[in-house]
């Protein structure tokens, strides 16, 4: 069986491993922190998270620029690519932990209007735990891509699954004997860097991994800086988009009402998960099909492959949830958190268009063809910014839905479809004529119920 294979398959594995967990391991983690605290991490975590777009969309660009030296056989240029990439992570991972250290020694600006002098030291001790954990994150990145570029997937999912596994086994007992959410932080931190020398072993060992550090190829620098850039701000977007509305709403709500809002957040990521896992799988062969200069209707009967399986499954979960979701939420995170149920609805929707056509990011990437997406987006999501605060102000937490939906539908929806069809040359009638007998069903069915 290939690689591309066992990875699809034990990313589904993944899937549901990661979703097994969360569901048992978040309403423990609601009984023993309690409302209030469990808001307070996963703001802070949301926070933290920012600091990730201190990578400027290199890590995603290693694939491409790795690929075209594996074309032309040079050895001694993904050597120095490899040099390159491990200086500049470095470089990110210092900065990152500065800048995260500021932030932490100043929660009281950020969070003072809403939060308790007790829930600010508890949000400042998670957040410096974090950024430690993102600084070491940063440099396990370099070893990250070089695994998937050379689609070891098998070795790739195993250690994710393990991670999804090892994480709360940890931390439940920690949390038992008293230490609440800074038990979770710490096993984060811990469980990254025991992932972060199992990488540099499998990389450097059994992968041959190699460094040069002379002659480093600053022409090439200045390409993949140019490429990353735009990468860049998409990760500027997504992080506005998952991070942002939790940030506003501890700002203006409060932490019991981040919890309600991070509760549909992460069962919304359950359908990206479905979606990127599958894609994720196929980054190195578009890549190399793309150096090889293959004809745009091979990659769009692979972009339609993919996406009809996509589509099915994602509204295969969707409709379950709108049937049972309401119930779920109520007796599985407490009646408190019901409204979680509207919330995810709300901004699932839109999202199953955009999440059945990710093979087309990759496209995009691999003809170096994604900058008019990045900008688009850009604009879209200060529009996100401005509508979320406003509505949030009008409407409360519902209101944090607004921006989110709003970018996705005139961005992911309705531009890139036209951008595909008409400046990429990929046939967006022929991906669309294929696709949609697997949607009618769910629409069908949503709407006669």
């Amino acid at each position: 069986m290939s690689q591309r294979r066992i990875g699809v398959i034990l990313s589904y594995v993944n899937i549901f491993v990661k979703n097994f967990v969360f569901f048992l391991y978040m309403p423990f983690l609601l009984k023993h922190l309690g409302q209030a605290e469990y808001g307070l991490y996963q703001m802070t975590n949301s926070v933290v998270q920012n600091l990730t777009l201190l990578s400027m969309g290199f890590s995603s660009a290693y694939v491409r620029f790795y690929m075209v030296s594996k074309v032309k056989n040079d050895q001694e240029e993904i050597k120095r690519l490899n040099g390159l990439y491990l200086i500049l992570f470095a470089i990110f991972s210092v900065i990152a932990l500065m800048l995260g250290m500021v932030m932490a020694n100043n929660t009281e600006v950020l969070f003072s209007k809403s939060l308790s002098p007790q829930e600010l030291m508890i949000t400042k001790n998670l957040m410096v735990v974090l950024v430690i954990n993102i600084s070491l994150a940063f440099i396990s990145s370099v070893f990250d891509s070089f695994i998937i570029a050379n689609e070891k997937f098998r070795f790739q999912q195993n250690r994710q699954l393990l991670q999804t596994v090892l994480s709360p086994l940890l931390t439940i007992p920690l949390i038992l004997i008293g230490y609440r959410s800074f038990s979770i932080v710490i096993v984060q931190t811990g469980v990254t860097l025991f992932f972060l020398i199992l990488n540099i072993k499998y990389s450097c060992g059994d992968l041959k991994m190699r460094f040069t550090f002379k002659n480093l190829p600053f022409k090439l620098f200045r390409e993949i800086s140019a490429f990353s850039f735009f990468i860049f701000l998409n990760q500027i977007v997504d992080i506005v988009n998952n991070n942002f509305p939790s940030f506003i709403v501890g700002v203006y709500l409060g932490a019991k009402d981040v919890a309600v809002y991070s509760i549909a957040a992460q069962l919304k990521n359950i359908f990206y998960l479905i979606s990127t896992s599958l894609s994720s799988v196929f980054t190195p062969i578009i890549n190399e099909l793309s150096n090889n200069e293959t004809d745009n209707f091979e990659l769009v009967k692979l972009m339609t492959k993919i996406g009809r399986l996509q589509l099915l499954l994602l509204t295969f979960v969707l409709g379950g949830f709108i049937i049972v979701g309401d119930f779920f939420i109520e007796k599985w995170a407490g009646t408190e958190n019901a409204f979680a149920y509207n919330l995810l609805i709300i901004m699932v929707f839109p999202v199953i268009v955009p999440l059945s056509q990710n093979i087309g990011i990759e496209i995009q990437r691999a003809k170096n063809k994604h900058i008019f997406r990045s900008v688009v987006y850009t604009l879209l999501a200060v529009l996100n910014i401005i509508i979320t605060t406003i509505s949030i102000h009008f409407w409360g937490l519902i209101g944090s839905t607004f921006g989110f939906v709003f970018s996705i539908v005139v961005g992911n929806g309705i531009i890139m479809n036209i951008y595909y069809h008409k400046n990429m040359k990929l046939n967006m009638i022929y991906f669309w004529k294929n696709i949609i007998n697997i949607g009618i069903p769910f629409f069908s069915g949503m709407f006669l119920s």
